[in-house]
């Protein structure tokens, strides 16, 4: 994790009322349009409906939940990563939640054409409004990489 990482965790953490106001997620790296969004405005976007069994200490959990596709979000922010074939199998994105939580998907996996895993960056679990975006990846049994709280999203 680099010092702008850390330090958007430690403002977001030690300043709640930041976090109500200003921007949540970001979208940087290897991206031509960074993205710098607020709870709001991921809320505007075009909503995805998405429902997950996870697994937790005690049991199966069922989430239904609305919230932006990871896909919808990487178009906006345009990846700049090459135009030649399979040019995204070869990246990455990090995602980091507001604890420091890291976790890492292919654009392999999230491509239509190969793993097509509908990530969803949910803002709505359950029908109740979420304070911070949480990351959902259908079929992620054990929830490793279910992110709460996520800050940025880092494409490499």
């Amino acid at each position: 994790m680099n010092k702008a990482q850390l330090a958007i965790i430690a403002f977001l953490f030690l300043c709640p009322a930041a976090r109500a106001a200003g921007p949540v997620l970001s979208v940087t790296g290897l991206v031509s349009k960074p993205l710098h969004l607020t709870l709001a405005e991921l809320r505007a976007l075009p909503a995805t409906h998405i429902s997950a069994t996870q697994l937790s200490g005690r049991g199966p959990v069922t989430l239904d939940c609305t919230g932006v596709a990871l896909s919808v979000l990487l178009a906006r922010a345009s990846p700049a990563i090459g135009s030649q074939r399979n040019a995204g199998l070869a990246h990455t994105l990090l995602v980091t939640g507001d604890d420091g939580y890291v976790v890492a998907l292919s654009f392999g996996e999230l491509d239509p054409d190969h793993g097509h895993a509908q990530a969803v960056l949910a803002t709505d679990c359950g029908g109740k409004p979420l304070e911070a975006p949480r990351l959902i990846v259908p079929g992620d049994g054990h929830a490793g990489r279910a992110v709460r709280g996520v800050v940025t999203i880092e494409v490499k």
